[in-house]
């Protein structure tokens, strides 16, 4: 027996001191340093450090003071060994991401229902009380998951259109859990999570494909790409893998259109009403911009945006002060990576720190301070190479939001409309408190797609044509 080992042996011994020679040269040669990040202990590194954070201050906020401490846009966190990389610039972010132009869809968007469910039968300011912040939300989440079910599946009548936004409310606290930065309680809630996900996926997908089939599916992105690719004939019998992993695709890019537009319309649609209410000297320029430019006779369509300037500058300075996601999506480094001087191990999480991006002194004058003006072509205060807000807000690199164009689409003519015919002020009991502005760190829950905290505010038809206006495009809507 152990003749017949020898040759093993004799393979195997060089072998395994070839391997060993490699692993101590690795070890023991010098090589560059981690990004600079707060001293951490043998085995668990910054496990302390991470536990005992302050739950008050946000996380994209710690991360900025934490940056200024270093003097460093590329900070190192080590716990138990999982390595993170925060990148507090712009630059650094667009250099370990991989970017690639997105094609936006143009799409007929409605707002009169929303409209009509904040008008109320009689005009009367004294009539009309505070709208809670539970009831805006939902309103609001309501007509961002409506706009969107229409465009990606068809779907027109309200009994449906409730059901799935319902459904997608439950499954986007799955994705902020599942896609937060430090998040633990997606383990806790997955398994309640993932069939609410996996139903939200396949069941509208299995409704288009039987409308597709009995002839009564409206037009949409599923139909639409499920014709492009000739796999509407394949419904009812045996399809090849090709034509069963394109049928994929598109399932999943529906339902991925879905989850990230939802919430991120809902993020931006809330911090600009909260926004509004707050800043009257804002409101009344944007009432001037669309008075003039559109008058009082019809609402605001997408195919204005480039006539009113200062409405969009507005909806940019929203993103920037109130970014929909403050820490973009999390990627990893699949090997072994150079970032400004230093080592980046493979495996390596990296978090591009969205909200100090947008708050950086060095691209913003008073970054804290609302300002739309600063997007303005004529404003001399702003910087050219100030990265814009609207491809900042939703993340970098491949993995940027997917319903970006929605959200942004859909919440541009939402605001549009609602500032054509309404006016916003803060709640009545804090009327002479009206100064207090939102403050962009405490005035909002944390997690990856953020939201405001509840607050109060008055939403109220600034006149009787306006009202009617309101009503009118309800009415046209449902002809």
């Amino acid at each position: 027996m152990s003749t017949a080992l020898t040759p093993f042996l004799i393979l195997a011994i060089p072998f395994g001191f070839y391997h060993l020679y490699v692993f101590l040269l690795r070890l023991l040669r010098p090589r560059l340093p981690y990004p600079p990040g707060p001293r951490g202990y043998p085995l668990i590194g910054n496990l302390f450090n991470e536990a005992s954070k302050n739950v008050e201050q946000h996380e994209w906020a710690r991360y900025l003071k934490m940056g200024k401490e270093y003097n460093s846009d590329v900070l190192h966190i080590n716990v138990l060994g999982d390595h993170t990389l925060i990148l507090n610039s712009a630059k650094t972010a667009n250099e370990l991401y991989w970017r690639k132009d997105r094609v936006s869809i143009p799409i007929d968007l409605s707002t009169s229902n929303f409209l009509r469910k904040l008008a109320p039968a009689e005009y009367s300011p004294l009539s009309i009380p505070d709208i809670e912040h539970a009831e805006l939300e939902s309103h609001v989440r309501n007509f961002a998951g409506s706009t969107i079910l229409r465009v990606v599946y068809g779907m027109s009548t309200q009994e449906e259109l409730n059901d799935y936004v319902q459904l997608a409310h439950l499954a986007a606290e799955s994705l902020n859990a599942t896609m937060n930065h430090g998040s633990a309680s997606f383990k806790r809630k997955a398994n309640t999570w993932a069939p609410m996900v996996s139903n939200l996926i396949n069941a509208p997908w299995k409704r288009v494909k039987s409308s597709m089939v009995n002839g009564t599916a409206l037009p949409c992105f599923a139909t639409n790409n499920l014709e492009k690719f000739n796999l509407v004939s394949s419904f009812d019998m045996k399809n090849n893998n090709l034509d069963q992993g394109m049928e994929e695709v598109i399932k999943n890019c529906s339902g991925a259109a879905y989850f990230g537009g939802t919430d991120t319309t809902l993020s931006l649609i809330m911090s600009s009403i909260l926004v509004l209410s707050r800043h009257p000297e804002v409101l009344e320029k944007a009432h001037e911009e669309l008075d003039r430019v559109i008058g009082t006779s019809r609402l605001p369509q997408l195919q204005d945006r480039d006539k009113l300037p200062y409405l969009q500058a507005f909806i940019k300075e929203v993103e920037r002060m109130y970014p929909v996601t403050p820490l973009a999506v999390a990627h990893r480094v699949i090997s072994d990576d150079i970032c400004n001087g230093y080592f980046i191990p493979k495996g390596t999480t990296v978090v591009p720190n969205v909200g100090a991006i947008l708050h950086s002194e060095e691209l913003y004058q008073d970054p804290f301070k609302f300002n739309p003006d600063r997007f303005l072509q004529n404003d001399k205060t702003s910087k050219l190479l100030s990265p814009d807000p609207e491809i900042v807000a939703f993340g970098f690199g491949r993995r940027i939001c997917s319903g970006r164009h929605f959200a942004l689409d859909s919440a541009w003519s939402l605001i549009a409309c609602l500032l054509a015919t309404c006016d916003f002020t803060g709640p009545s009991e804090d009327a002479q408190k009206i100064s207090r502005k939102p403050d962009p760190v405490l005035d909002y829950f944390d997690g990856l797609i953020v939201h405001p905290k509840p607050y109060k505010c008055r939403i109220v038809p600034r006149s009787i044509a306006a009202l009617n206006l309101m009503k009118a495009g309800y009415e046209n809507q449902m002809m």
